[in-house]
């Protein structure tokens, strides 16, 4: 998907952090105030307004939910795909980040943030979305091991 094609329908946008030094990502725990699979960790992201594209939703996601603004040329594809589930579209990003710590980010929603090394984020309580998603990152990210 290109940044200047318009969607009309709603669908997610959502991703998260890659530190390729520590090899860690950064996810958020999801609150009890959301009726999808509260109090897990997941990506950031959520639903399209207006007219955004999908890469101009992740980044709005980003912001309103940890205050991060990325730019258009930092974030990188992972995957797209059918949520059957939900009957929406899914769009699926990455950032390349070397941060370590996030005491200059402020949590917007959700229950908290942190940076959880690869090795060990399968034993976190992940959506089902995330895990796949992660699982797939894995896979196919050869450059990004």
């Amino acid at each position: 998907m290109k940044n200047g094609d318009l969607i009309s329908q709603k669908f997610y946008s959502g991703g998260f952090l890659y530190n390729p030094q520590t090899k860690s990502v950064l996810l958020h725990q999801r609150d009890g105030n959301t009726k999808i699979e509260p109090h897990k960790w997941a990506f950031f992201g959520g639903l399209n307004e207006g007219n955004e594209t999908p890469v101009e939703c992740f980044i709005r996601e980003l912001e309103e939910e940890i205050g991060m603004s990325v730019s258009f040329n930092e974030v990188q594809d992972l995957c797209d795909y059918l949520n059957t589930k939900l009957n929406t579209h899914r769009y699926v990003f990455f950032v390349e980040s070397l941060l370590t710590d996030t005491p200059h980010l402020i949590l917007g929603e959700g229950a908290g943030f942190a940076w959880i090394p690869l090795e060990k984020v399968f034993e976190y309580d992940l959506t089902d979305k995330t895990r796949q998603d992660l699982e797939f990152f894995l896979q196919h990210k050869k450059d990004h091991p």
